[in-house]
């Protein structure tokens, strides 16, 4: 009777071993080979359970070891995974150990994952004969492999989170939420977890900031939360990529495992900070030693527009990160939504950045931000490669603040010019159609006017009654190449004065609501208009935008003009 007793408590699971499930593509798996640093030590607390059988080194399906890379499969590298695992054990207490079940496989597209064998088999039949013997050594059945070793690990631990990277072989198609969504809830009722015990963290693929093939998805995934409610989203945003523009380099490997780990640990309720007396390896420990938070130029804005502030830092080993969502910010001169500082008035005054890093150590900057009623225009550019053939090669996508209505008449207005004059059009789609064609795309897409831009501004105007509820405008500008220049965007419905257009004179420089084709090398900024054009005064202004000014800075009496050059909206007008 002691014997059994004695084996009935061998057999619970311990509280402290927290495990998470990984699953996705090759960024899952890792394509980039460790350096030094990432091979001479790591903590013993953190494990990996070996999903296939290893012979280099030699591990043995369904065991646990310690998680020197290669984690997922002997011919793998670095990836989301290691930097994961070791930020946790360095921020947890000492009596937890992070254990990690990683079944990814590289180029499979979220088919390859659902928990449907037949539908798996039906869907490898359509891949190359590489990533079918990849799939092979988890019986060609992945999710099945996923549960399977999950329920091993679930014999020594408890399962605390599930880790997703994939989404480049579905890049940009709306169907793949419902797929993530069945797979996540199929792992739960399989598992006999709950959502809200277990949450989804989804990395986000390449950023479009440094050219991300497939950085399109990023706007997918950003739908996750409200599909799954448990599901946070790790941004990419500033992570170094490979030459290929898909995979990450070691450094952004690094960058998203710890990304990924603060999340865990914020749902966990554990501070973003390595334990007191946690013992680094000199090298190591400059991973995640800020060195200093890099300067900001100093901010100029106009009346009533607004800025993102994006906060850098180098660390001790060399590398740079984007620390934005780990930082605060505070004014007593500004308005601060966030980390976008607001001008209401003319002003002068600082925004101060406090970080403290994942060591302990507090870094603190200063920027000074200048408000005024003359400050400078600001446009949004579109950085397109060389001329393509088609205009839907190259797109700029918005999303309306709400969806026209089908049957109602709409007049969407913009300011524009271009590098290499070239033809372009405008196509108000319906994204959240049902109706989709053979990419994934909504197929309920009208197109409007097609106009010649040239290289001096002109407003364009399109006026016609919308076929479907559209929630976005594409403007198409595929034979464009160099640079495109948008400003002064608006979109409203006849008879309604609402703009349904956010930040459609880009004041802010907040481009959420906008979207490029980033698997072309197509990238967006907003800047400001340097240019000589003579534009028309617009009206619709508020007071302040509305002045003109002399070229010393003097405001000037608009019933009083003489002939010659003013300053109005941050633009040259000349007075005949």
């Amino acid at each position: 009777m002691l014997s059994v007793a004695t084996m009935a408590v061998m057999a619970q699971p311990d509280p402290n071993f927290y495990v998470y499930l990984c699953f996705g593509q090759s960024n899952m798996e890792g394509q980039a080979i460790p350096e030094a640093v990432d091979k001479e030590y790591v903590d013993p607390r953190f494990q990996t359970m070996a999903c296939v059988n290893f012979s280099n080194p030699q591990r043995k399906m369904g065991e646990w070891y310690t998680a020197y890379p290669p984690i997922v499969r002997q011919w793998t590298n670095i990836g989301m995974a290691d930097y994961f695992g070791r930020t946790m054990v360095a921020a947890l207490p000492a009596g937890i150990k992070v254990g990690v079940v990683d079944v990814a496989v590289g180029g499979i597209a979220i088919e390859g994952f659902l928990p449907e064998q037949d539908q798996v088999d039906a869907y490898l039949k359509t891949t190359e004969n590489w990533l079918r013997n990849t799939a092979s050594e988890y019986g060609s059945f992945p999710y099945q492999r996923l549960v399977d070793m999950a329920r091993k690990a679930q014999e020594t631990g408890v399962i605390k989170g599930i880790l997703l990277h994939q989404g480049e072989s579905n890049n940009g198609q709306q169907q793949w939420l419902e797929k993530v969504k069945h797979i996540y809830e199929s792992l739960l009722s399989d598992l006999n977890l709950q959502a809200d015990e277990v949450p989804l963290f989804a990395g986000e693929t390449v950023g479009a900031d440094v050219g991300g093939t497939c950085s399109l998805h990023n706007t997918i995934i950003a739908q996750l939360p409200s599909v799954i409610p448990t599901a946070h989203v790790i941004s990419s945003v500033g992570c170094p990529c490979a030459n290929d523009n898909i995979h990450f380099t070691v450094s952004g490997y690094r960058t998203m495992g710890k990304r990924y780990a603060y999340a865990a640990l914020r749902q966990l309720g554990v501070d973003m900070q390595a334990q007191a007396g946690y013992e680094w390896k000199d090298n190591q420990r400059n991973i995640y030693s800020l060195q200093q938070l890099d300067p900001i130029d100093d901010i100029t804005l106009r009346v009533g527009g607004s800025k993102v502030i994006d906060v850098w830092g180098t660390f001790a080993d060399g590398h740079r990160e984007i620390l934005t969502g780990e930082c605060t910010l505070t004014s007593t001169d500004f308005i601060l939504d966030g980390r976008t500082v607001k001008a209401t008035e003319e002003k002068q005054g600082t925004v101060n950045v406090s970080y403290t890093d994942f060591l302990g150590e507090q870094h603190s900057l200063v920027i000074n931000v200048t408000a005024s009623a003359t400050g400078p225009n600001h446009v949004l550019v579109l950085h397109n490669p060389a001329a393509k053939a088609n205009q839907w090669d190259y797109e700029a996508i918005v999303k309306l603040a709400q969806p026209m209505e089908k049957g109602k008449t709409y007049t969407v207005k913009a300011m524009m010019k271009a590098d290499q004059p070239a033809d372009f059009a405008l196509w108000p789609r319906y994204d959240a159609s049902t109706n989709r064609d053979q990419w994934g795309n909504s197929a309920d897409i009208e197109y409007w006017s097609t106009y010649n831009l040239t290289s001096d501004w002109q407003e364009y105007t399109w006026k016609r009654t919308a076929q479907y509820p559209h929630d976005v405008l594409i403007f198409a500008i595929g034979k464009l190449g160099g640079d495109v220049y948008i400003d002064d965007l608006s979109c409203t419905r006849e008879g309604d004065s609402e703009e349904m257009i956010v930040n459609g004179d880009f004041e802010s420089d907040d481009l959420s609501n906008w979207s490029v084709l980033g698997w072309t090398s197509q990238r967006m900024s907003v800047e400001l208009d340097n240019t000589s054009d003579i534009h028309a005064v617009h009206t619709g202004k508020t007071e302040a935008e509305a002045q003109l000014y002399d070229l010393s800075g003097r405001r000037v009496d608009r019933a009083h003009l003489k002939p010659g050059m003013y300053i109005s909206n941050g633009r040259k007008i000349i007075v005949m």
